[in-house]
């Protein structure tokens, strides 16, 4: 029995357990807490709750347009007020249920279509705003390890800032590579790293997905070359307008803090998500990565961590309550043209 099948036949223990190892941790630290300085940063919550709002609006807006651009001239045919709806409804469906992912991308190309995109064109504009997604994260991933390691704690800020930027660019050297080439190195790659190791989780589908995404982008760069760098800045913006949220709560709490230091503290909060993706919502996961972040870039405080998850949950329940009417709005109308 691979490792695979024995996760998913005791998928629903390894939950449990993962689940119940965060919740004890998590349990510890709200046990160290002074309620009386608690008690002083929660007067600041209500100003940077609404900053925090905006600037997620604006991350979700950046990560609609670029959707949109993937969609390359068929994009023409909607606006961006009914891509950014049709997004996010599609987003926040998997939100609390890591299993309706699928279920969320297959409601946003049923939206499309009804305004006259096609089924194959939504779908190959959603590989296209995935892959820009992860490859802008593990940008910001890599860019982030560097001033953590060399710069944050050497001091030697100079240096690491012309290697950051050598490191951007030769990734985008890569991505041109790998992604945009008419000979797909991307699928090659997988296909031989699969011939070669025999991982189990890297099956014919997953091997013939990763060359059709690499077919789609290159395709779609051929025609697009300028839209195709716009979605990736966009989708770059995303993330930092999503770092900018730890900029704004440590701010208001009169703590210290730089954009490069939250965008740090964001993209390694983003990596728990990521492994903790199979529990809904990753309760308690996100939360233990925003204390292990924060301790890295010195901040230990029990009561800033939990202002800061608070906030942070509180603006995900406020768009999650968004899209639940805006799906009851969208759900209504016969025609989305007046979207």
């Amino acid at each position: 029995m691979n490792i695979v099948t024995l996760f998913k036949k005791y998928q629903k223990y390894f939950i449990a357990i993962l689940l119940l190892s965060v919740l004890l941790l998590i349990t510890r630290f709200i046990s160290n807490i002074d309620f009386h300085t608690l008690n002083t940063y929660l007067y600041e919550t209500p100003e940077m709750f609404v900053f925090v709002i905006i600037t997620s609006f604006l991350a979700y807006l950046s990560s609609a347009k670029a959707w949109m651009l993937c969609m390359g001239s068929e994009g023409k045919k909607t606006s961006i007020t009914q891509v950014f709806v049709f997004r996010h409804v599609g987003e926040m469906l998997g939100t609390f249920n890591p299993t309706n992912v699928i279920a969320g991308d297959t409601l946003k190309i049923s939206y499309l279509s009804k305004v006259g995109i096609t089924i194959k064109n939504g779908l190959s504009s959603i590989l296209l705003m995935r892959m820009l997604n992860i490859l802008s994260s593990m940008l910001l991933i890599v860019i982030s390890v560097i001033y953590l390691t060399f710069g944050r704690f050497n001091g030697s800020q100079e240096v690491v800032l012309i290697f950051m930027i050598a490191v951007a660019i030769a990734f985008g050297f890569l991505l041109a590579k790998y992604l945009l080439d008419d000979h797909l190195y991307f699928g090659r790659t997988v296909a031989k790293i699969r011939q070669k190791t025999k991982w189990s989780f890297l099956t014919d589908k997953t091997v013939d997905t990763c060359y059709e995404i690499n077919a789609i982008a290159s395709d779609y760069y051929k025609d697009n070359k300028l839209k195709f760098l716009y979605a990736f800045l966009l989708m770059t913006l995303h993330w930092i307008f999503g770092a900018i949220e730890f900029f704004i709560v440590l701010q208001t709490l009169h703590i210290k803090i730089s954009v490069v230091d939250a965008v740090a503290v964001e993209m390694g909060v983003t990596l728990f998500k990521s492994l903790g993706a199979i529990i809904p919502g990753q309760i308690g996961v996100e939360e233990y990565g925003n204390k292990v972040m924060l301790d890295v870039i010195g901040i230990a405080s029990n009561e800033v961590w939990f202002v800061v998850s608070l906030v942070r949950r509180a603006r995900q329940l406020f768009w999650l309550a968004i899209a639940g009417v805006l799906f009851l709005i969208i759900s209504k109308k016969k025609s989305y043209k007046t979207i």
